[in-house]
């Protein structure tokens, strides 16, 4: 017979894909080239990507590039984890990264819906900020908008 293959990774992506679609009301939605899809955030840029086999959601956004990690930067990543119910942040060498997972198999479009505002509103919000009081680089500087489920 003339069946296909198709992973459970895929079938995931496909099922992650949708549910963007209605959570977000659009007519169609982005893929790139790595199977993510992005979404422009304010001066973030937040990224949904299934992993772990197809098992997970990762909502994930660098809200700042290029940052000297010192320990202020350091207490304003901890102050921002402290007030998140679905994410983490945390830096790298340079970076400040965002990013939280939910299981895809229970995902509804309304709480992809929330993981996408808690993270890229943070992600936006706290890289404009690091960016403009420690140095640093944001994804999208001259952009002020917020797609996609990120504004208040």
């Amino acid at each position: 017979m003339g069946w296909s293959h198709v992973s459970y990774e895929d079938m995931a992506r496909s099922h992650v894909k949708e549910l963007a679609r209605e959570a977000f009301e659009l007519d169609e939605v982005v893929v790139d080239a790595d199977g993510d899809l992005p979404f422009p955030c304010g001066t973030a840029v937040l990224y949904l990507s299934v992993v772990g086999e197809g098992r997970l959601l990762r909502a994930w956004s660098r809200a700042v590039a290029g940052i000297r990690i010192v320990k202020p930067v350091l207490q304003e990543i901890n102050d921002a984890n402290a007030g998140l119910t679905l994410g983490r942040v945390w830096a790298t060498s340079s970076d400040v990264w965002v990013e939280g997972c939910l299981a895809v198999q229970t995902l509804r479009p309304c709480d992809l819906a929330a993981l996408c505002h808690e993270v890229g509103t943070l992600a936006d919000r706290l890289g404009s900020m690091l960016a403009t009081v420690y140095g640093g680089r944001v994804a999208r500087p001259e952009s002020s908008d917020c797609d996609h489920g990120c504004e208040d």
